[in-house]
């Protein structure tokens, strides 16, 4: 950790140098720092690693009868800082990079589900791409034209994550919408592949029309295809209407065993060991639809992801490094399929108060092997604007499950809170 300050403080203050040259370049330090306090009825302990503290989405048999009200991390967006640039190079050409970390405001920790999975059976567990690098959201360098589009090289989000951001009812809050909390089911990016390192990513726009394209290298010897992914995004966005569709697919990735969807397992994984790991391959394809009418604005999608079995299995219950840990693999024999639907939107009651409400249906559907059932979550987000960088908001999420996917005496979950987000 102490390395890890050091290197920050180091770009930091090179950063503030650059800042005042006079050759067109631009760098901006930035962030977001969200807290809140609040209840979940039911819930293992709160983790001072996991970016969201808590999980609001799934149940597993160890949660039940158990309450937990304290502070929790980033109530709508993950608290974050970064710093980006660009550098003008002429001709409508220009270099660009970007650098963010997460971190836990109450703890002061970096955002860490590895963390989490490795901690003691009483405490949240879940997996999520932020597990404890210095620059977990993001690190990244590209070049940027104004006709041929952009080109990013290193960790960056997937295409259906950025998606997400903007088609989410909720926009995308992390504490009350299935989508965007950290680590869930988000388009393009199942868990882990939220982010995704060794990336190229391309993106463009003609008019109303934007694309992308990208594809990760797994990096493993003797096998190219393996850790690989490949994503693509089609889009129309004009005034008040947007519609996109992303893609996606990973090639021999691991899961860790705290999957946010149906029949979620937690962790049982003590000190350096995160327990059960899969292998999988995985796919997802997801359309999502805009409409604003004033100061209403509708949203909503359809999504369908699959996990599974993988290209190269490898032996079963052999040990390898997780995000630093080790963990136990077992590779996926029966696929598993689920649907998600999500709908809602927002109204400006006046131009510093803005209400939305979402409603989540997410189908696993029955395979062999694989148990069917769905869980539905309904959310309201209340959210005043003190000023242009400061708000407060009251949120609140309730969940319901049925079908032999869920285990335990309890079908029913909620999770209330109340914050305050600042960015600079």
């Amino acid at each position: 950790m102490k390395k890890h300050l050091i290197a920050a403080a180091t770009i930091l203050s090179s950063a503030v140098g650059v800042a005042h040259a006079d050759d067109g370049s631009s760098i901006q330090l930035y962030g977001i720092l969200d807290v809140a306090v609040g209840t979940i009825e039911h819930s293992a302990n709160g983790s001072s690693e996991f970016p969201s503290t808590v999980n609001p989405v799934n149940k597993t048999s160890v949660k039940d009868g158990n309450s937990v009200t304290g502070m929790f991390n980033g109530g709508i967006s993950d608290s974050r800082w970064g710093i980006k640039g660009t550098e003008d190079l002429g001709g409508g050409m220009s270099a660009f990079f970007g650098l963010e970390s997460g971190i836990n405001v109450q703890s002061g920790t970096l955002n860490n589900a590895a963390a989490s999975l490795a901690g003691t059976n009483n405490t949240m567990a879940a997996a999520s791409a932020l597990d404890g690098q210095l620059f977990n959201r993001g690190a990244f360098v590209g070049l940027r034209d104004s006709r041929f589009g952009s080109i990013a090289f290193g960790r960056t989000t997937t295409l259906g994550y950025d998606t997400i951001t903007n088609y989410d009812p909720m926009h995308a809050a992390q504490l009350f919408s299935p989508l965007g909390f950290s680590g869930s089911y988000s388009a393009g990016g199942i868990t882990e592949g939220s982010r995704t390192d060794n990336n190229i990513k391309y993106t463009n726009r003609f008019d109303n029309v934007n694309f992308g394209l990208s594809y990760s290298f797994g990096g493993q010897a003797g096998d190219f295809r393996a850790g690989s992914t490949f994503g693509a995004n089609l889009g129309y966005e004009s005034g008040t209407f947007g519609v996109q569709a992303t893609y996606y697919e990973a090639t021999d990735v691991l899961h860790a065993g705290g999957l946010t969807g149906a029949n979620a397992a937690t962790s049982t994984a003590v000190g350096t060991n995160v327990g059960a790991l899969t292998l999988n391959d995985d796919e997802d394809f997801m359309i999502a639809a805009k409409y604003g009418w004033g100061p209403l604005t509708f949203k909503g999608g359809f999504e369908h992801y699959e996990l599974k079995a993988p290209s190269d299995p490898i032996v079963n219950g052999s040990s390898v490094n997780y995000y630093g840990y080790t963990g136990t693999v077992t590779n996926t024999v029966h696929p598993s399929k689920t649907n998600l639907y999500f709908a809602g939107g927002d109204y400006k009651i006046t131009p510093v108060l803005d209400v939305s409400i979402g409603f989540y249906d997410t189908q696993t559907l029955q395979s062999t092997g694989v148990a069917s059932g769905n869980q539905l979550q309904y959310s309201a987000l209340a959210d005043y604007n003190l000023s242009k960088r400061t708000d407060v908001y009251l949120g609140y999420m309730f969940s319901h499950y049925n079908g032999d996917a869920f285990i335990g005496d309890e079908r029913a979950n909620y999770i209330l809170a109340t914050g305050i987000r600042t960015a600079f």
